[in-house]
């Protein structure tokens, strides 16, 4: 009896068009004639979603837009490297120093473990010297880049390990109170950080891949790095005359 009466009332209602009724069976569940029609599962939208990932990977890469992103990443990690030495100088009581190596393209970080002569000349200077200038005559002594040993950092000794600079970054020249390397040159240059707080004056020029020109400037007081979207050079001044000598 129930049977004839399902039956009559799908006969009713698909003479009116409700092909989409929703019934309900002798238990009370909700039935669907749409339940029939076939749909997407779970694998193939994965399957979709992982074909139009790598589409957009291959296009990025074509287009150099993933170049883009590494050299940007580049940049930011560099900063947030000084900014990050600056600190931790002070934080470990050491010298420490972010070398570049223009061989190897590459960049690390160490401490500075300074030989005798070193250390006896840095007593003799803090005998009677003030603080900003013992931090100079240490930064400009000839014996520190020839008689001193580097170690790796004692509270992160995974920051010696080289770090590569990608393939499109093309250094330039990298200025410091010393004096200007140039890249092509070869070899190294070396920024220095104090555990008194005070950082080297520090010009970093390089260009990126669509040849765009590049300043990071290191304020020696704070550490803060300033980009610079464009070649500017700077020189530092201070303890010299009108005429540049010191």
């Amino acid at each position: 009896m129930l049977a004839t009466a399902e039956a009559e009332l799908m006969e009713t209602l698909s003479k009116k068009g409700h092909s989409s009724a929703v019934l309900l069976q002798p238990s009370g569940r909700r039935i669907s004639p749409l339940k029939d029609q076939g749909g997407i599962t779970l694998i193939e939208l994965v399957v979709v979603l992982l074909l139009i990932g790598v589409g957009f990977g291959v296009v990025a890469v074509r287009t150099g837009s993933y170049s883009y992103w590494r050299e940007e990443g580049f940049i930011r990690r560099l900063s947030e490297t000084i900014v990050f030495m600056h600190y931790q100088a002070v934080t470990d009581q050491a010298f420490y120093q972010l070398e570049f190596d223009f061989d190897t393209h590459t960049y690390s970080v160490g401490v500075i473990r300074p030989d005798a002569d070193i250390s006896e000349e840095l007593k003799l200077l803090a005998s009677d010297a003030g603080h900003l200038t013992l931090e100079l005559a240490t930064f400009l002594s000839p014996a520190i880049g020839r008689s001193h040993t580097v170690i790796p950092p004692p509270s992160f000794p995974s920051l010696a390990e080289p770090i590569e600079i990608p393939p499109e970054i093309v250094f330039t020249d990298i200025r410091t109170m010393r004096g200007k390397k140039v890249a092509a040159e070869g070899g190294k240059a070396y920024i220095l950080f104090s555990p008194r707080g005070f950082s080297e004056f520090s010009v970093l020029h390089f260009e990126t891949s669509n040849g765009g020109p590049v300043t990071i400037l290191v304020n020696p007081f704070t550490g803060n790095t300033t980009i610079y979207r464009e070649y500017r050079d700077f020189q530092w001044t201070y303890g010299k005359d009108k005429d540049g000598r010191r």
